[in-house]
């Protein structure tokens, strides 16, 4: 089996079996490398199961980034707007379909392996399992992913062989949840593996299938005091923790530092390398320019934390490690080196800043100063991780039993863990005072979320998951907050995307009067 960090050198082998043609999701009919002559040996198909994850990389790249930041209320673009930040994106905006397209290319690859191996006589039962579990576990993460993002989609669980394969109706979110999403993730706990081997490191298992699984039951409850979806979530979290043979890293930094991957506390992560056409961009889209911080003298800030997250987050926890790690800061001071001018520039909230040109901090997860293009980073992306899952079970857990001991429990680890990362003792985060009630828990474990996750895509879903008075009320409060030259947009409209133009013109299964309201 291959390693899936070099996936790129098995797709160059088996791109003809996913690959798109010009049009906008009309997926090219398999030719010598079909499922007639292809699926021959189990190594062919682990091969093909290897080749389904450019698509997630590519899933993950600078549309959904910024689709997802922008769109929170907790980041800006400097003085600049984006259709993201104002709420202004329509069904043409071209990162609207590029997403969508991405994540069908993905479905359709698993879709063709769990056909194929499904069939192949070559294989044993076990293998089998594990390979199906595998493409099921992607196909139902992806569809959870459109899904919060799109409301309804079109089901597609078989491969597309000819055009008229992929004429398919749109379908509401409680059929693409029963359908496909949680029957494909139970599916990937039962049969994917605890762990790969090292040479297979990456590739999903039954600890991220279960931690998809208490996500997509923390959705499902929402809002709705009572619902028996808290406790399943719950569940799930705990059988995460109980059986998935995952910790905390020690150092939170150690996380974010380049070339670091795979650690004890990642679930599932998406696998890029250094180079061109296999790296990732995310260090690109979030450091300032000219701080020597990405590719070619520095970063785009494009997605900038606005005034108050930065301050919710240290007003909250004063000197909290994770700060110093999660943004751009040099020697623990706000702000970066000016690699042309070898000066250091201070960021909020440095006294010594101009509002008009440094309003904001910049996101310091992701960093490569040795990357040789833009999209070229050596950093991976953690879909999942072991502090989400506690915080998942401990909002869950209050939500079913109030703030029990195992609800406070799980929180202090990951508070004791930037106490007293890297050997220093520190008195923030403390531990939180075991006199909460049941709302001042579920606000202050929703808030250690945006502290802990800054930056890793969870906040937009979060937002939503919470309904619209929560979405509104935090874009209304950001915009009122501070130096403010581009608002946020407020708009209902915005917990949701429109469903692609592109793709109603080129469905026959779908009309303009199936667009999602608003749009």
């Amino acid at each position: 089996m291959k390693n899936i960090k070099y996936f790129i050198l098995i797709i160059l082998g088996a791109t003809t079996l996913f690959s798109c043609s010009d049009g906008f999701l009309k997926e090219n009919v398999y030719d010598f490398k079909s499922n007639n002559n292809f699926f021959q040996t189990p190594d062919d198909a682990d091969q093909a199961m290897i080749g389904t994850y450019k698509f997630l990389a590519d899933m993950y790249r600078q549309s959904m980034i910024e689709m997802l930041t922008q769109n929170s209320g907790a980041f800006n673009k400097h003085r600049l707007s984006t259709v993201w930040i104002s709420g202004t994106y329509t069904s043409a905006t071209k990162e609207i379909y590029q997403t969508w397209q991405y994540a069908f290319q993905l479905i359709n690859g698993c879709n063709d392996v769990i056909a194929n191996v499904e069939t192949m006589s070559s294989i044993d039962d076990s293998t089998r399992n594990i390979i199906i579990g595998e493409a099921r576990f992607l196909r139902g993460w992806t569809y959870f992913v459109l899904v919060r993002m799109y409301l309804q989609l079109p089901i597609k669980l078989e491969p597309t062989r000819n055009v008229e394969d992929v004429m398919i109706p749109l379908s509401p979110s409680a059929d693409i949840y029963e359908q496909v999403i949680i029957p494909d993730l139970e599916f990937a706990k039962e049969n994917c593996p605890v762990r790969w081997s090292a040479a297979n490191t990456g590739r999903a298992t039954s600890g991220a299938a279960a931690a998809a699984l208490a996500k997509v039951y923390l959705t499902l409850a929402g809002n709705e005091d009572g619902s028996e979806y808290w406790a399943k979530a719950r569940d799930e979290a705990k059988w995460v923790m109980d059986n998935g043979g995952y910790s905390l890293v020690s150092d939170f930094g150690k996380l974010w530092e380049t070339g670091v991957k795979n650690t004890e506390e990642s679930i599932f992560e998406v696998q890029y390398m250094r180079g061109v056409n296999t790296g990732s961009g995310y260090a690109k889209i979030f450091t300032p320019g000219k701080s020597g911080l990405a590719a070619k003298g520095g970063g785009w800030g494009r997605s900038r934390i606005t005034q108050k997250n930065y301050d919710d987050f240290a007003n909250a926890y004063p000197g909290d490690y994770r700060i110093e790690k999660s943004t751009v800061t040099i020697d623990g001071l706000s702000g970066f080196i000016d690699i042309r001018k070898d000066k250091f520039i201070p960021v909020y909230p440095t006294k010594k800043y101009n509002k008009k040109t440094q309003a904001w901090p910049y996101v310091g997860k992701w960093i490569d100063p040795e990357a040789p293009d833009n999209f070229a980073a050596d950093n991976n992306f953690i879909v999942i991780r072991y502090a989400d899952v506690l915080l998942i079970y401990a909002e869950a857990e209050n939500e079913v039993n109030g703030p029990t001991a195992e609800a406070y429990d799980a929180v202090d680890m990951i508070l004791e863990r930037a106490r007293n990362a890297d050997g220093t003792p520190r008195e923030q985060p403390a531990n939180w005072e075991r006199t909460l009630t049941k709302e001042e828990f579920r606000d202050k474990v929703w808030n250690e979320r945006r502290f802990e996750l800054l930056g890793e895509l969870k906040l937009w879903f979060d937002l939503v998951r919470k309904g619209w008075d929560k979405f509104r009320q935090f874009k209304e409060d950001d915009n009122a907050y501070g130096f403010k030259p581009v608002p946020h947009g407020v708009y209902e409209k915005n917990m949701y995307y429109p469903i692609p133009s592109l793709e109603i013109s080129a469905n026959d299964a779908i009309s303009v009067e199936d667009q999602n309201p608003g749009y």
